[in-house]
């Protein structure tokens, strides 16, 4: 009978993670069922991902985490073993093995603390072994012993499974007894009748500590992140590394450079040498009138050549983008990386526009109306939507916490143990999955904004103009504002209320999606672009293929699905108090937290179907209000 345990590599990641209690099966001759406790993982390194990013992505995380504030506005000390942060020298990225005699998790029985049902002996043991040797109890002679369930955690991180099987009195463990039951938190000395109170004191911060289930959520959240794994370190390095990288990105985004352009920059980069281009003018120059050209033409060709090569064309646009782009270069970064995530997951080749699917639609024969496919979309505010196959996405497990699964006084947030020393501990996969992209009508948006007053009427750029709209969500909506852990500060109000709209959306479309897929709502994720602004609603793929849902429903059924979602949007089963007081709930928007990127902060149903308030009678304009 083997104490070791192993599970699938995506399954690990999320609920087998080192420190946390798991269920756990043995098999032999009989079969037993144990609570334990996850030792180790058997990793190697995980290769194949632009590792660079994914670090600087977490440490974002991490610094997000380490920033919000405890009561009063004081900053806390909430994060532990990161030291000044990952590097990508002393941090691995890891994943557990899948192949070879050991593989997956290394689990171990905990706690070790165990009572015969029948007589209520308990006994704890050293290790694995001595239990094995002595799973009968020594009262009894032939009644199995069963294990105690219950461990001690604390909200600073801290956890053990030893109970206090111990009579100071009689200075023996040999006559400790429970009763068994759920409620009674007291061992007994059965010799001198001492009461042992189960509680224990916290012996990092001090805290009393309870008795709780073992497999009480509570007992461990981990903190993970997925990023589409689409922008190589080349990519990488041309927005975060060079001047003009963010700005010719935008460049493409507002149609002043095509993409064979971009990719152009992208390979050979822009040069800055005045020298370059006068040697390059030179020459060319001189071919032409050799050619036969008069002196204008041969100059005019000349220059749209040394333009070209040697990037002087390039660098007149980026000088003119800097004087339009009034944002920060940090939120100009995120912008530029979510523009190329939304370029490149759109020009996948296993994909399905909303025409390809109206034709698959009318050739299904479903009960669906495919001819309505494109004007729902209109009239739902979609742009453009689209449902791509084989995005590669990263999926990391950072840290962990207990008791309480968001920062707050008390609630560190904890690095994994090292597996070697002085080497940080990422634990990630990789895939390839299905998702839907949506791109949301920014005209529209700005319209709905201006309705409502949520911005100033002077800031609202002519919605006619795509170049100037795209440029004002650019300017306007800042992406290093959105943390996952707290809520937008309502004053950024163009951000606030942009984001809160296309969050509460996600949410809306994959729920329903979940209704009419066979997917449940919590193997569904979200991918915010909020810039653009668009959503990736996509399978998280946890079992390690693609099903074909989000396939399916997009081509056979997508006119009910936005339906579907709009119906979602009307009612709560908690209204009216959930759509007057709380805006969302769990019966109407929330998701688990694994689903949603931003703990789920900063929805609102009013914003979709429109509210009136109470207070001062002001009436709000819902964007899918009809």
């Amino acid at each position: 009978m083997k104490y070791q345990m192993k599970r699938g590599v995506s399954q690990s990641l999320y609920k087998y993670l080192p420190e946390s209690w798991i269920d756990f099966s043995v098999r032999g001759e009989e079969r037993y069922n144990y609570i334990a406790h996850v030792t180790r993982w058997n990793s190697e390194k995980l290769d194949g991902i632009n590792k660079q990013r994914l670090i600087r992505v977490v440490n974002q995380a991490i610094q997000a985490f380490g920033n919000v504030a405890g009561e009063g506005g004081t900053p806390l000390d909430n994060t532990a073993g990161y030291g000044a942060g990952l590097t990508i020298e002393n941090c691995n990225v890891l994943n557990p093995k899948h192949d070879g005699d050991e593989r997956g998790i290394i689990a171990e029985i905990s706690p070790k603390t165990f009572y015969c049902p029948k007589c209520h002996h308990v006994y704890q043991f050293r290790d694995v072994e001595s239990y094995k040797r002595n799973k009968k109890c020594r009262h009894c002679k032939t009644v199995e012993l069963k294990q105690f369930r219950q461990i001690y955690f604390c909200k600073c991180g801290n956890a053990t499974d030893k109970h206090p099987v111990y009579c100071k009195k009689c200075k023996s463990g040999e006559h400790i007894f429970w009763s068994g039951k759920l409620n009674d938190y007291n061992f007994r000395c059965t010799k001198c009748g001492e009461k042992i109170p189960m509680f224990k004191k916290c012996e990092q911060c001090g805290s009393v500590m309870p008795p709780n289930v073992a497999l009480d959520p509570a007992q461990y959240f981990s903190y993970s992140i997925s990023l589409i794994d689409i922008i190589d370190e080349k990519v990488e390095k041309f927005i975060s590394e060079t001047d003009y990288g963010a700005l010719l990105t935008v460049a493409c985004w507002l149609g002043i450079i095509n993409r064979n352009e971009l990719d152009d920059v992208l390979e050979n980069g822009i040069s800055l040498d005045p020298e370059a281009y006068k040697k390059m003018y030179d020459e060319r120059y001189e071919m032409f009138i050799a050619a036969g050209l008069d002196p204008t033409s041969a100059a005019n060709a000349a220059s749209a050549v040394a333009n070209k090569d040697s990037g002087s064309k390039y660098i007149e646009i980026v000088n003119d983008l800097r004087g339009k782009i009034f944002t920060s270069p940090e939120s100009i970064s995120k912008v530029s990386e979510a523009i190329l995530e939304y370029i490149f997951v759109k020009e996948l080749e296993d994909s399905s526009s909303l025409d390809e699917a109206k034709e698959i639609s009318k050739m299904l024969n479903t009960n669906a109306n495919p001819e309505e496919f494109r004007e729902i979309a209109e009239n739902r505010a979609v742009s453009a939507v689209q449902v791509c196959g084989d995005i590669p996405f990263v999926s990391c497990s950072y840290g962990y916490t207990r008791v309480k699964s968001e920062p707050g006084d008390g609630v560190i947030l904890h690095a994994f143990k090292e597996e070697h020393n002085g080497i940080k501990n990422i634990y990630a996969t990789k895939l390839k999955t299905e998702g839907v992209l949506f791109e949301f009508d920014r005209a529209k948006i700005l319209s709905w904004l201006d309705r409502n007053n949520y911005v100033e009427h002077d800031s609202i750029p002519d919605i006619d103009d795509e170049k100037a709209v795209k440029l004002w969500f650019v300017n306007n909506i800042r992406p290093e504002l959105i943390k996952p852990f707290s809520k937008i500060n309502p004053e950024e109000a163009a951000t606030y209320y942009v984001y809160n709209l296309i969050h509460t959306l996600s949410h809306l479309l994959i729920r329903s999606a979940a209704s009419m897929c066979g997917l449940d709502k919590n193997s569904i994720s979200e991918y915010i672009l909020p810039s653009v602004p668009a959503v990736l609603v996509y399978c998280q793929n946890s079992q390690g293929f693609n099903l074909g849902a989000l396939f399916n429903l997009f081509e056979a059924y997508f006119d009910k699905w936005i339906n579907k979602t709009y119906q979602g949007a009307q009612k709560c089963i908690f209204d009216p108090i959930c759509i007057e007081r709380y805006k969302a709930c769990t019966g109407c928007l929330f998701l688990n937290e694994v689903s949603c990127q931003h703990f789920n902060h900063d929805l609102d149903r009013s914003l979709i179907i429109g509210s009136i308030d109470r207070a001062t009678s002001i009436r709000h304009y819902g964007f899918w209000e009809e």
